[in-house]
């Protein structure tokens, strides 16, 4: 952060004497350290590190924006000349206005855990694994990622911002012991590694995959769906340009809502929530130094609000509601999702959900990413599963396609779980539990 300080006061100086009349400085230093345990190579470790700073300028109805690697003196001096000589007319001003500038308390979070915590966590997952499998999956290799930040926003008007924090995650495959099922992935978000739980964790991996084991079977039609969390995360994923407001792609927004203002079913409540202290991605602001919040996007399933940047919030006539992300300081900031999460307050069980199905298809992961025609209302997942006669399995199904009508999907959700974790996505991470879905065509 000292760093960070010292290139921010350089910048600032430097744009002092530019002639510009409002500014933007965004720096930012990050290390990650990637970790992988095999079952038959040796441990490797790979490091990695990035810092830069970004700015923003303003002056005479002309914007600029520039980054560069580093947080020395030439680096503060090539992003101050760099956004000079691109700057480029502008009907408005980008930057965001002081009073909307502000922080909520989210402070910095953990450190990176001390280098060996990977290693040793795999031995634990892996002795994991053999007990709640009883031997039957094995855990064949681990990819532990561990990173920790700290950026720094500052703004001519005074405004600053400053976070530091950490993340962990790991990949694991697993394989069923003598069989040929292929290998099986699971990605896990860890909030506090040294609270790790291998137990929680093997038996979490473990269960989707032993699912695998029952005979095949084949069925098709119209029937009843229960999407695991992760099916439901990239199904979202694919439904974000409807939750984002940007002035380059066509609202298709009102055309998927019905004559009852309906996207979705009551049960589906969607919210971007940047105040999770346990998402993957958290601070006090946006990525424009408006403060973090928790934006209601879906309530009922009726569309409420949208995210956006504050320079697309202008464009698409929306409120400012601090909806920009910015992962790296070479990002100029950009309308997304940060922590879209599934709202699961009056969710079931899962044995509630199960009692609700007679005949139906569980679909455990997609084997391609979900791909949905906003234009043309329809949606096609790809996905490997199983059928379920009254909660108990009668059939594996390797390869099933679902398609028909988005809006008919969204509108058929019968009920949302209580098991939400979070998934890796194309549009970040999602928070989504299990949900049902009536009457949607099967193709097997």
């Amino acid at each position: 952060m000292e760093r960070l300080q010292e290139v921010a006061s350089a910048t600032r100086d430097l744009l002092a004497h530019s002639g510009v009349s409002r500014w933007e400085i965004f720096s930012k230093a990050s290390f990650t350290r990637e970790t992988e345990v095999g079952t038959e190579v040796p441990v490797q470790i790979v490091h990695a590190e990035e810092s830069g700073v970004a700015v923003r300028t303003v002056r005479q109805g002309r914007c600029g924006f520039a980054a560069t690697s580093g947080l020395g003196a030439a680096a503060s001096r090539c992003a101050v000349e760099g956004a000079l000589s691109r700057e480029v007319a502008s009907p408005f001003d980008p930057l965001p206005p002081p009073h909307l500038l502000g922080v909520n308390a989210n402070g910095s979070r953990g450190v990176l855990p001390p280098q060996g915590w990977a290693t040793h966590a795999v031995e634990e997952l892996a002795r994991a694994v053999t007990e709640s499998s009883q031997g039957t999956v094995q855990l064949l290799r681990v990819v532990v990622q561990e990173g920790t930040f700290s950026w720094l926003l500052a703004t001519a008007e005074g405004f600053v911002a400053t976070h530091s924090g950490s993340s962990a995650s790991l990949l694991a495959e697993l394989v069923v012991a003598e069989e040929q099922h292929g290998i099986w992935r699971e990605w896990v978000h860890v909030p506090k590694p040294e609270a790790l739980a291998p137990a929680a964790v093997a038996s979490l991996m473990c269960n989707r995959l032993m699912l695998t084991r029952s005979p095949l079977g084949a069925e098709h039609g119209l029937k009843d769906v229960l999407l695991h969390g992760e099916v439901v995360a990239h199904l979202l994923a694919a439904l974000a340009p409807l939750l984002v407001a940007t002035p380059a792609r066509p609202d298709r927004l009102p055309g998927l809502v019905n004559r009852d203002g309906q996207l979705a079913a009551p049960c589906l409540g969607l919210v971007d929530d940047r105040t999770d202290a346990s998402a993957p991605v958290t601070g006090p602001c946006d990525g424009e130094g408006l403060p973090s919040r928790r934006t209601l996007l879906v309530e009922q399933g009726v569309p409420r609000h949208r995210l956006a940047s504050y320079r697309d919030a202008v464009i698409c006539d929306e409120a400012p509601r601090g909806g920009a992300v910015r992962l790296s300081y070479r990002d100029y900031p950009t309308s997304g999702l940060a922590c879209l999460r599934v709202l699961s307050d009056d969710g079931l069980s899962p044995g509630q959900i199960l009692d609700r199905t007679d005949r139906a298809l569980y679909l455990l992961r997609p084997l391609s990413p979900v791909s949905v025609d906003l234009e043309g209302d329809s949606y096609r997942v790809i996905a490997s599963g199983v059928w379920l006669a009254n909660g108990a399995i009668r059939g594996w199904h390797p390869v099933v396609e679902l398609s028909g009508r988005l809006g008919h999907l969204l509108r058929r959700v019968d009920a949302v779980g209580t098991d939400g974790r979070w998934y890796q996505t194309s549009c970040g991470c999602v928070h989504a539990p299990s949900i049902l879905v009536r009457r949607q065509p099967v193709v097997g």
